[in-house]
């Protein structure tokens, strides 16, 4: 008996230890996914200017002022760094893409109400607020994706596969009404 209750101490302080090695693990990925995500937004917020306003880049990058412009910043650079997590980790994670897609959706949800709250209350735009805004909604992003990683499973494979298909959506949201933007506030530049 006695040899039991320590094999099974040995076993849970094994556990323990492994669940700590991999949350520094996913620790790791997701504070070089806040890095990768801030600098390549903010490289994304002047590279269609910088390419001459090449139609191609001004799919990936704010192509005007407005907020759904703006988005592009944070979903492009996240959705590219989730397939760089994926290929290192996240095939492991029967609920990657559904946590990808989590996080992505608080961070652009974030950047919108953050928005037009303050600027709704205030009249006007503050630049020093917008900058806030982006690298808050950058920071929620890979919080957001930290905390459901570390979670039990949030879904199954079929979960995670509609998931991947929302994140395909926003993908052709983001491409088609950059050239026809739909007739809203928030595509106004």
């Amino acid at each position: 008996m006695r040899e039991y209750v320590k094999t099974r101490a040995f076993l849970h302080d094994f556990g323990i230890y492994i669940y700590k090695v991999i949350y520094m693990y996913v620790k790791k990925w997701h504070i070089a996914g806040f890095i990768f995500i801030l600098v390549f937004g903010v490289f994304l917020h002047f590279a269609y200017d910088l390419s001459g306003q090449s139609e191609i880049v001004g799919y990936f990058s704010a192509v005007n002022e407005s907020i759904w412009e703006h988005l592009k910043l944070v979903f492009w650079p996240a959705f590219l760094f989730s397939f760089i997590e994926y290929f290192f980790y996240g095939k492991k994670e029967v609920d990657f893409f559904c946590v990808k897609m989590c996080a992505v959706f608080s961070s652009l949800l974030w950047i919108v109400v953050a928005f037009y709250t303050y600027s709704g209350v205030m009249g006007f735009n503050i630049f020093a607020v917008d900058i806030f805004i982006f690298i808050s909604s950058v920071f929620i992003c890979q919080y957001v994706s930290s905390k459901l990683l570390q979670k039990e499973t949030l879904a199954d494979a079929s979960d995670n596969l509609r998931s991947f298909v929302v994140l395909l959506l926003f993908v052709l949201c983001f491409i088609i009404w950059t050239k026809n933007p739909p007739d809203l506030g928030i595509f106004w530049g």
